[in-house]
C-alpha cells in the first residue's frame, strides 16, 4: 500500500527488446549493396522486356504497312495474274527482307465482283514474316515469331 494516497503514480519504464543486429548510426535505414543490385537486376529485366514488346510491335506495324502497300498495288493491276506478280514484287522490294529471317511471302486471293469480273471485286494480300526472337530482344533469345498480316482492297470498277 502507498503511504500517501495523493502521491502521483510514476510508471516504471519497460526495457526495449534487444535488437538482433547491432546498429550503428552510420548504416541505420540504408539499403545494402546486395539489395540495390537485386533491384537493379529486376529493373533491367523489366526494361529489356518492354523493349522486346516494342520491337515486336514495330515489326508488326512494318508487316502491316507492306501488306497494305501490296494489296493497294495489286488492286491497281489489270488482272489477277499481274496482281499476284505486283504484290510479290512489292513484298520482295520492301524493307522486310532485312527484318525477316526467311524470305517474306505474299499470298494473294481475290473475289469476283457481282458481275463476275476482276473490276469491282476485291483483292486480299496476306504477308508472312518469320523473325528470330534474338533480333527483337536486346539479348539472345531462343525461338522465332511468325507475323502474318492480311489486307483487303477493292478493285476499282472504272479502271481500264
Amino acid at each position: 500500500m502507498r503511504a500517501d494516497p495523493l502521491e502521483p503514480v510514476v510508471p516504471t519504464p519497460i526495457a526495449a527488446a534487444p535488437s538482433p543486429l547491432p546498429s550503428s548510426p552510420r548504416d541505420r535505414g540504408v539499403a545494402s549493396p546486395v539489395e540495390m543490385m537485386m533491384v537493379l537486376i529486376v529493373c533491367l529485366v523489366a526494361v529489356m522486356f518492354v523493349s522486346f514488346l516494342g520491337r515486336l510491335h514495330a515489326a508488326g506495324v512494318e508487316v502491316t504497312t507492306v501488306a497494305q502497300s501490296a494489296a493497294r498495288a495489286a488492286s491497281l493491276a489489270s488482272g489477277p495474274t499481274i496482281a499476284r506478280e505486283v504484290a510479290t514484287d512489292v513484298v520482295s522490294t520492301s524493307s522486310l527482307s532485312t527484318r525477316c529471317s526467311t524470305v517474306p511471302t505474299a499470298a494473294l486471293t481475290w473475289e469476283r465482283s457481282a458481275l463476275g469480273s476482276w473490276h469491282g471485286g476485291s483483292v486480299t494480300v496476306r504477308v508472312t514474316c518469320v523473325m528470330d526472337n534474338s533480333s527483337l530482344a536486346a539479348v539472345w533469345a531462343p525461338g522465332r515469331r511468325t507475323v502474318r498480316v492480311s489486307d483487303t482492297q477493292r478493285v476499282d470498277v472504272y479502271r481500264p
